[in-house]
């Protein structure tokens, strides 16, 4: 449905929105795509990769900018957030800020410019949070069904999903910094587990959640493997581990769909599709909480693929 429709983005110049960018290009879609984002030094290194791409400074906190960048627009991706944990441990109220009050001004500015689809991204962290981070990823999930409810023109969807290998900042890309530079890699328990999955993946799961009802929940079935499996997966040669202790806010294992959640959720062979917990229960609800820890575990050569980015 993306391709002759007007895409708007925030957080565009990080990691999936360059693989939307990448898909667009790939696929010739014909609609415009506009970045919106507060960092200019990345808008510079994706002009040079997609010169017909228009770029935005801009904070979503900020109603007068956001809404005069959207106005135009069909479809809002909203990609800005916090995201790193410790980080969002430290600076809570900023998080808070920027996660919560800016994703309910980025609804209420997107109703405004006439924004027919608005998508929000959020993580399996948001299952019984333990961090700053999965706290308000959580509320802007709630914020996003809330106005799903208001009976608009405009419709809102959300996606959950796990770990995006090879991100910005991501543990494969610290590692492989470490192998490098002849530094120990640093492991926190080689037992902890996560799903993962691939950029071009995640743009898939985005496509899909945007013809969902508004305010359901795509949830893929996403394979897990545990972080001392994909070190030995993925680095070459010879390197130490460093044992460290759990950063701030972390958990040794991941949830997707909670107990809770199943009474809302129905399935199917790839899919979890979250009704909001103000819908009736289903009839026929999901007997287990799906955790990464118990989810099918990825192979090396499942893994390869995804590090493909197929």
């Amino acid at each position: 449905m993306l391709e002759d429709m007007n895409l708007f983005v925030t957080g565009g110049a990080g990691t999936l929105g360059r693989a939307i960018a990448a898909r667009r290009k790939k696929e010739g879609w014909k609609g415009r795509m506009t970045v919106y984002s507060t960092d200019n030094h990345k808008h510079e290194e994706m002009k040079r990769l997609y010169p017909d791409l228009q770029f935005v400074q801009g904070d979503i906190r900020n109603p007068e900018t956001l809404y005069n960048a959207m106005v135009g627009h069909d479809v809002c991706l909203h990609l800005a957030a916090v995201k790193v944990i410790p980080t969002s441990e430290y600076y809570s109220i900023d998080t808070i800020d920027v996660n919560v009050n800016g994703s309910i001004n980025v609804c209420v500015q997107a109703r405004n410019a006439g924004i027919k689809h608005v998508l929000g991204i959020s993580t399996d962290k948001t299952s019984h949070p333990a961090n700053t981070y999965g706290c308000t990823k959580m509320l802007m999930e709630k914020v996003f069904q809330e106005y799903s409810r208001i009976g608009s023109e405009t419709n809102f969807h959300l996606v959950k999903y796990g770990n995006v290998l090879e991100s910005t900042g991501s543990v494969l890309e610290v590692w492989k910094n470490a192998v490098k530079n002849g530094e120990p890699i640093k492991i926190t328990n080689p037992h902890m587990t996560r799903f993962w999955i691939s950029p071009q993946q995640a743009v898939d799961l985005v496509i899909n959640a945007l013809k969902l009802e508004s305010g359901m929940i795509l949830i893929p079935k996403a394979k897990a493997l545990s972080i001392g499996k994909l070190a030995e997966y993925t680095l070459d040669g010879e390197y130490e581990i460093q044992r460290v202790p759990l950063r701030p806010g972390e958990k040794l294992h991941e949830t997707l769909l909670t107990i809770e959640e199943c009474a809302y959720a129905v399935e199917s062979d790839e899919y979890f599709f979250l009704h909001p917990t103000t819908s009736p229960m289903v009839e026929d609800s999901i007997l287990q909480p799906y955790e990464s820890n118990t989810a099918p575990e990825m192979s090396r050569e499942e893994l390869t693929q995804l590090l493909r980015n197929e």
